[in-house]
């Protein structure tokens, strides 16, 4: 994998009446393969610094945004702008199947990088968990003169 390109990564996350915003830079990189994008790119774990996780973002040609995060907190997040889609989200104490509803996804990508942000909510057992906002940008690293 070659990481060519950087990722900026901003995530809104809503419950009740608090909010959380987390944000990351990371190296990344970014290819197109058949009629799919996708970005990846490693989050290193914040209590562990040696320990990361491989996440791979693919958007299709429907702008269809599938999020997979690979490791002991793996999960694979569908997001698809007008759908509700179960997906499974496992952590070191078991696995929880979530609801996803995706109610705006804007892609903004050429083959030089540029920008995706999707809202969305959690529902556990048809219960609103959160609501949320992600905005990933990637842009091609700057070349030395």
């Amino acid at each position: 994998m070659e990481e060519n390109y950087i990722l900026s990564v901003c995530g809104r996350q809503t419950v009740g009446e608090s909010s959380d915003k987390i944000e990351l830079q990371a190296p990344a990189s970014y290819v197109q393969r058949g009629s799919s994008r996708y970005i990846t790119y490693k989050e290193y774990d914040p209590q562990n610094p040696e320990k990361h996780y491989r996440t791979t973002v693919r958007i299709d040609e429907n702008n269809v945004v599938t999020v997979m995060k690979g490791g002991e907190e793996n999960h694979h997040l569908i997001l698809e702008k007008g759908r509700r889609h179960k997906c499974e989200y496992n952590t070191p104490f078991g696995s929880i199947m979530m609801g996803v509803y995706t109610d705006m996804v804007n892609v903004d990508l050429d083959e030089h990088g540029g920008s995706l942000t999707v809202h969305y909510s959690i529902d556990i057992d048809a219960e609103l968990a959160s609501s949320n906002e992600l905005t990933i940008t990637v842009r091609e690293t700057p070349t030395e003169k």
